[in-house]
């Protein structure tokens, strides 16, 4: 993805995470955490948990996806449940996901 379409990719994302929050009935008590990852991570995730809500991201353009994604959930999307917004984005992931830690497939 170029750079002028990172936060574009952000918004997008904000999006699907938002549609799957009212799909899915998320409960007042059931918050989305997100992650950085890389894809055995991802997958790890994706079986546990349902829902979930990822993209692959250029290594490149994380942060500022990241930032984006951040900014958009404190001024747009405050009706998306994220309690947690401190991530760190470590070297060799490409995957971001959310999910939500109390809804564990079983």
């Amino acid at each position: 993805m170029t750079k002028e379409n990172i936060p574009l990719q952000a918004k997008v994302y904000l999006f699907h995470l938002n549609n799957a929050t009212k799909e899915n009935g998320l409960k007042k008590d059931e918050n989305w955490k997100l992650s950085i990852v890389d894809e055995a991570g991802k997958n790890a995730i994706e079986n546990v948990y349902f829902p979930t809500v990822s993209v692959q991201v250029a290594a490149k353009g994380m942060e500022e996806f990241l930032e984006t994604l951040l900014q958009e959930l404190k001024v747009t999307y405050t009706n998306i449940p994220v309690p947690d917004t401190n991530l760190t984005v470590e070297k060799g992931a490409e995957y971001f996901i959310a999910y939500s830690p109390q809804r564990i497939i079983r």
